[in-house]
């Protein structure tokens, strides 16, 4: 009996040491990874913290973070399904608690989500010390339920990684882009007197303000711009960028959109607020509004937001690239091409993702590239449920954040176009073309061409170029950057300057708004259950605004013979131009002139 008790013990310490040993080397892994990471970021050379540390306060504040606790903690596995899911890394806080919590691959080698901490710099998901060395699985924890795997799949998308892909196009700042949840976290809605439910997506209804924020932290980023920060309603974590509660409660207080239909609808199951539908609306307010200076929160009377001018980083109002689920690859990729981030919406999946329920729209992400998963044609997307790696099993507060769908789960996509201005400046046979954008803000564009009466002058793509010209001469500069195109002058702008002694007229933009307009059809007239004509109606208001300006000018260029003889050869290179109300008008100016002489 003690020969076969003895056999029986040397078969479970040959089958368990291995798997014991692999364990515990993934684990001084994970504690390697983490410490190496920590290093790196106080010494500045972490290529995450850097990347979002550029454009925000993230670095600054975690170093103070790290520096109070820099100490990192015992590993221990969290499992799932019999294996280990993850390997949770936290700070040692003090000689009592422990939490943060680095999540690190099964293997160790690499950071799957970075910990978090609140508006006081203390790490989330606290733990004592005495409690989390003694337990053997992370997951036997209460305190890290939100932290612990549904399920080993998805709930939508296919999670995937770049070296998943071929034949990828994904638009740049992707990697930049701050780390949000929608998802409530239990410790801090019971303090707040919000509601928390445990499980993958049954939380707060947030994915339209979490991804209209993440669309203005993209345009802010592309712009050179800085993000701040803010305490999420929902969780309580610090997070970088548009803060989504704003944005909210600006939904709630504005009227209905002209440009949506479903303004709200049901109950969010957090807040016991009605759930804010459109993400036309949302556009709407980001890109088209005046905006007050201050919002008072709908649901807390004590607080309250500050919206400081061109907080969206918004220029033009919004266009949608397509609409109830009639999108297709091939434009979806050219307009992220032209026009950045897609705001975008997904419809309900049925039978295991095999058939579309196309009619309805339920859940709002954003667009940001395409390619070919197992030669399928996919689109890319970027979650509301954090910032996390692929290979990162959702739980009831993160989930991976680029993942992969059919273009026919896709409702609707929402472009936001962004110009950029050339400034030309003349002076004593000199001309300064300055480029800019929208909120005046100096840009490079990537190509730049320049030509004073049809030949070429060389230069380079700068914020700004000076040049000598000749007293009379048409100054034409072509300039185009990715991302930075408007509808009307989708391959680039071309931008013509009539000059004569010193004085000037531009008329080629307003050529392409007319063209534009004549390809389009109809405004609010024509608008039909919350139909997207946004950007026709401003199309329309410019087109007014640009011929009363273009008149206004040529009236004080009249006695300028030489510039209205090159306006006039303009005129009859365009029909658009010379039926329009600026070409009668230089008709009538023309004709008064004669009479004169």
């Amino acid at each position: 009996m003690k020969r076969k008790l003895l056999a029986i013990f040397v078969l479970f310490i040959a089958f368990c040491l291995p798997q014991l040993s692999a364990q515990n080397a993934a684990e001084s892994a994970a504690l390697k990874t983490v410490s190496a990471e920590i290093a790196a970021a106080l010494e500045g050379r972490s290529a995450f913290v850097n990347s979002l540390g550029h454009v925000s306060t993230f670095r600054s504040e975690l170093n103070r973070v790290l520096r109070q606790n820099g100490e990192p903690g015992m590993p221990k596995p969290l499992m799932f399904n019999g294996k280990p899911a993850k390997i949770l890394v936290p700070l040692n806080l003090s000689d009592k608690k422990v939490g943060g919590f680095f999540q690190v691959s099964p293997d160790g080698k690499r950071i799957i989500s970075y910990l978090v901490w609140d508006k006081n710099l203390k790490p989330l998901f606290v733990v004592d010390r005495d409690k989390w060395e003694k337990a053997a699985d992370a997951a036997a924890l209460p305190e890290l339920a939100e932290l612990i795997p549904i399920s080993d799949g998805h709930s939508a998308g296919v999670p995937v990684d770049p070296a998943d892909l071929t034949d990828m196009f994904i638009i740049d700042y992707i990697n930049i882009l701050p780390s949000k949840t929608q998802e409530e976290r239990k410790a801090h809605t019971d303090a707040v007197g919000l509601k928390a439910h445990l499980g993958r997506r049954t939380g707060s209804s947030k994915c339209l303000s979490y991804a209209a924020s993440l669309a203005s932290d993209w345009w802010h980023i592309a712009q050179g711009n800085k993000i701040g920060s803010y305490d999420s309603f929902v969780n309580g974590a610090r997070e970088f960028g548009t803060n989504p509660r704003m944005i909210e409660s600006l939904y709630f207080s504005f009227p209905k959109c002209p440009y949506s239909f479903v303004k709200e609808t049901g109950l969010d199951r957090v807040t016991g607020e009605k759930i804010p539908y459109s993400p036309k609306h949302y556009a709407w307010i980001m890109s088209s509004v005046n905006l007050p200076e201050k919002i008072n929160d709908p649901l807390k009377s004590d607080i309250s937001y500050s919206l400081p001018k061109r907080y969206f980083g918004m220029d033009l109002p919004f266009m949608n690239s397509f609409d109830r689920s009639r999108g297709n690859i091939e434009q979806i990729k050219e307009d992220l091409q032209r026009y950045g981030i897609m705001y975008a919406q997904h419809t309900s999946r049925l039978f295991s993702d095999k058939v579309s329920l196309i009619l309805q729209g339920v859940h709002a992400v954003n667009i940001v590239g395409t390619a070919k998963l197992k030669g399928e044609p996919v689109v890319l997307y970027y979650e509301t449920f954090g910032k996390n790696h692929r290979d990162y099993l959702e739980d009831s507060f993160y989930g991976p954040a680029l993942r992969a769908f059919p273009v026919k789960f896709f409702y609707q996509g929402i472009v936001f176009p962004h110009r950029i201005i050339a400034d030309v400046t003349l002076s004593r046979g000199q001309a300064e073309i300055a480029f800019k954008t929208a909120a005046g803000k100096a840009i490079a564009p990537e190509k730049v061409a320049v030509k004073v009466n049809g030949k070429t002058v060389k230069t380079k793509a700068s914020p700004k170029l000076n040049l000598a010209i000749p007293e009379e001469c048409v100054l034409t500069v072509e300039y185009s950057r990715r991302y930075f195109h408007t509808p009307e002058e989708p391959e680039g702008y071309v931008r013509n300057y009539l000059i004569s002694n010193g004085q000037m007229l531009e008329i080629s933009q307003y050529e392409a708004i007319l063209k534009t307009l004549a390809e389009r059809n109809g405004g609010l007239s024509k608008k039909i259950l919350g139909k997207d004509d946004s950007y026709t109606d401003h199309l329309i208001k410019l087109a007014e605004q640009t011929c009363s300006n273009l008149k206004a000018q040529a009236a004080s260029l009249a006695r300028n013979q030489g510039l209205m003889k090159m306006i006039a050869a303009e005129l009859q290179k365009s029909k658009v131009l010379a039926r329009s109300d600026f070409g009668k008008a230089i008709a009538e100016i023309t004709r008064f002139n004669e009479l004169e002489r």
